[in-house]
Parts: structure tokens; sequence; C-alpha cells
């Protein structure tokens, strides 16, 4: 009789050695969960930004300018999650930076602002969540194209919109407003304007993502419709107004792609509309502000804006410290807040809040920045694919926004995170996204057959 060949035990117990194969899928299954992790960890980082839900729940709603201790602690375990993130993907996170080189000033002069600071200790503690908050958006540049940088945006966004309706009829206490303007809806934020606000940036998060993933259309389509109902129920004419120039300025790169022939014609009506609406704001004022509801003083933002347009005379250069106008009482905010015998939080404009803060240097940086990033996006009608919608259209927003909300190098929010990972991307002329699944090229390589059949795919 031939016994079998002698085989050593395994060392750690009585157990047989895995087989490669078993030892493989155990590999995949792990590396397959640390990616559901990841991801689950994004999700929640996007969703710790938008500012929904813990915010108003946690946040004292008579006194909104007073900043939680509580709320300021439970960022630092998001700041962690980030920085291992980072971690995981150092070497594409590198890569952006190095790209990015105007994004990084304008943190860097947020962080030198602390040296003339009126309050050191408050600028540093915000210079801290600036760094983290735009790591985040170099981090989801870094991580992701085009096509899953705006699906997991509006898998976020759709969440927020159905927690939102969720919250304003089930529980109306949270969310609609209660004291100012009482029973307008403000969903999972704190005031109805930033509710209308997401809202419109939700509506075109949806648009882009139907535009990239037609076969998805059952699923973003009523969500951007929810979007849109959402604004209208906010009230916020100025989220309003958002809402419906991103709808137009989808049927203008619809055409701008698909029919060159039209290009001029179009860009000319365009800037003809443009001039002619600037002209009817600066001669007519009452009347084009009546079209929507709204008196002159943009309810009453202009007051705001022309005492803070004095304490900007007073440090005109530099500032007065990252994030420190408002954050004593008894500071530079004070004579605002009383001549207008009201507790203002903010500028209710993102270009006065950073001259506040940095100065009018940091204004020309980040002014430089953008006026790159739309000329980048511009470049992208002629080289890029479907990403074009949300490459011009979120830059539009972003800027139209910031007009009446402090958007603009603003820490621990999710519209600056989005600008930045937004124009990260452009400025390291990542590859166009195109839905026939054609293989990935680079940005500067022309695609044969440039027809406007091949310019919609």
């Amino acid at each position: 009789m031939t016994l079998p060949p002698y085989t050593a035990p395994y060392p750690h117990g009585h157990h047989a050695a895995p087989q490669p194969q078993q030892k493989r899928a155990r590999d995949g299954a792990a590396i397959k969960g640390l990616g559901w992790l990841e991801e689950l960890a994004t999700f929640w980082l996007i969703l710790h930004f938008s500012g929904a839900v813990l915010a108003l729940v946690l946040t004292d709603q008579t006194a909104l300018a007073q900043e939680s201790s509580f709320m300021r602690l439970l960022w630092y375990p998001s700041y962690i999650i980030i920085a291992v993130l980072i971690l995981k993907n150092f070497t594409a996170f590198i890569r952006m930076v190095v790209f990015n080189p105007l994004i990084i000033i304008c943190v860097i002069w947020c962080g030198l602002s602390f040296f003339w600071s009126i309050a050191p200790d408050v600028t540093m503690r915000r210079v801290v969540a600036i760094v983290m908050t735009t790591s985040f958006g170099l981090l989801l540049a870094a991580k992701y194209n085009w096509y899953e940088l705006v699906q997991r945006l509006a898998v976020a966004y759709g969440i927020l919109i159905i927690i939102s309706f969720i919250f304003a009829i089930a529980l109306p206490e949270y969310g609609r407003m209660q004291f100012i303007h009482e029973g307008t809806w403000r969903g999972t934020w704190l005031e109805k304007n930033s509710f209308g606000a997401q809202m419109a940036k939700a509506l075109l998060i949806m648009m882009c993502a139907f535009a990239m993933k037609p076969k998805r259309g059952y699923i973003w389509v009523p969500l951007g419709i929810l979007a849109f109902l959402a604004i209208i129920l906010s009230t916020s004419k100025t989220a309003l107004l958002g809402g419906v120039m991103m709808i137009a300025g989808m049927v203008f790169v619809r055409i701008m792609r698909a029919n060159p022939v039209l290009r001029i014609p179009v860009m000319y009506v365009a800037i003809v509309g443009c001039v002619g609406l600037a002209f009817g704001i600066i001669f007519m004022p009452e009347e084009m502000f009546g079209l929507i509801g709204k008196d002159p003083s943009l309810t009453g933002r202009t007051q705001i804006w022309d005492g803070l347009i004095r304490a900007i005379e007073q440090r005109p250069w530099l500032g007065y410290g990252y994030g420190t106008f408002w954050a004593d009482p008894l500071g530079p905010s004070y004579w605002v807040r009383f001549e207008l015998d009201w507790g203002v939080p903010t500028a209710h404009n993102g270009w006065i809040e950073t001259w506040l803060s940095v100065g009018f240097v940091g204004i020309a940086i980040f002014s430089v920045t953008y006026l790159i990033t739309v000329i980048l996006g511009l470049d992208r009608l002629a080289r890029g694919g479907v990403e074009n919608y949300w490459v011009l259209l979120s830059t539009l927003l972003f800027a139209f926004l910031s007009l009446s909300e402090s958007t603009i190098l603003q820490q621990n929010h999710l519209d600056w995170v989005i600008f930045v990972a937004t124009t990260a991307k452009m400025f390291s002329f990542a590859p166009a996204y195109w839905r026939d699944g054609r293989p990935v090229t680079s940005y500067w390589q022309l695609r044969s057959g440039n027809s406007p059949h091949t310019a919609l795919a």
C-alpha cells in the first residue's frame, strides 16, 4: 500500500493552509469592503459639509450668529477622516496640489493673515478649518473622474432633498421657519435662503447627472423636479432666479456643443442679454427688481453692504484677519449691527466677506483663480465632453450665489468644497468624459471626427 506524501501541519492550527484562489477571494472581499467604507466616509463628509440637519437641530434658533462649541467639536472627526483618505490617495492628492498653486496661495494668504488679525486665536482655528475644507475639495478631484464626482454629489443631494421634504411635511417645527418668515420651507438648513440656494445647486447637479447618464433618468429627473419645487417653497427669489438660469444654461451649452454653426449668434445673444440686464439694473432698479418681487435694497442687503464698505475702508488691503470680523460681538461688527438694530450674522455677499477677512490682496488672488477657471471652462466647449454642462454652469452658479451668500473661501462649507474640486480638475486638465465609453485620452488630444453628432456623446 502506497502512503500519501507527507504534508507539514499548518503552523497556526489544525486547519489546512488556504489555497491561492481562496486567499485571492478573501483579499478581494477585504479590498471591496474597504472600498465601500471609503465611499461611505466620502458621503458622510459631503453631507456634513453641506451644513444640513446637524446645524438645524443643534443651533439655537434665537442666536444664529453664535457659534456652538459642540458643533465645532463635531468637525474634528471629519478632519481625521479627510486626513486618512488623503494618506490612502496620497500620490493623486499631491498631484492635485501641484497643479493648483493659485488655490494653495489663496489658503496660504488666509494663514498669513494671522500676523495682522484682530483675533489671532480665531484666525488660527479657522485657518485649520479652511485647510481641511480645501483639502477635501482637492481629494474629491483626485479620487474621481468627472462622471464619478457628479454622480456622488447627485446621490448626496438626492438624500438631502428627500430628507428636506420629510422635515418640512412631517416635522414642520424643524423643516419650516418659526420666527421670521414663519411657515416658509427651510428643509434641513437653518434658513430659507440657504435652503433655496442649496436646492438650486441640487437642481443643477440632477440635470448634469442626467446628461451624463440618461439611463438613470428615472432617478435624476424626479429628484430635479423636487429640487425645483423646493426652490419655489423656499420663496427665495435669488434661488429661483439661479434655478431658471441653470435651466437656460443647460439649453445654452447643449446648443453650443451640438450646433457649432450657431455658437457665434448664440454667444452674441447671450452677451447682449447680459449687457441689457446690467443696463436695466443700473438705470431702472425698481422696475427690474420688481419683476422678481424684490426691492432695490435686496431685502436690506444693500444696507448691510453700506456699513461693511465703511468697515473695509478702515483696513482695505489686508482685512481684519481670516474669519474674525463677526467673531467678537463688541468688535468691528458691532457698529454694523448697531446701525441696523439686529444681529447681522454674515455679509450676505461672498466678495465683501472675503474682503473683510483677507483684504484686497486676497480678493485679487481669488479673482485671478476664478477668471482662469472660467477660461478653462470655456475652452472645454471645444475639447471637452459631457462634463461641459457641470464645468461651466457650476462655476457660474457659484459666482451668482456668492453675490447674496458668503461662499468664497469659507471654511466648513460645501460650496467651497465643490468649487475647489471642479477648479482643481480643470487646472489639472482632467480628461473629458464621454457617454459612449470611448477610451480616456489626454485633455490636449483633440478627438477625431469632430462633428455635431459626435459632440453629443
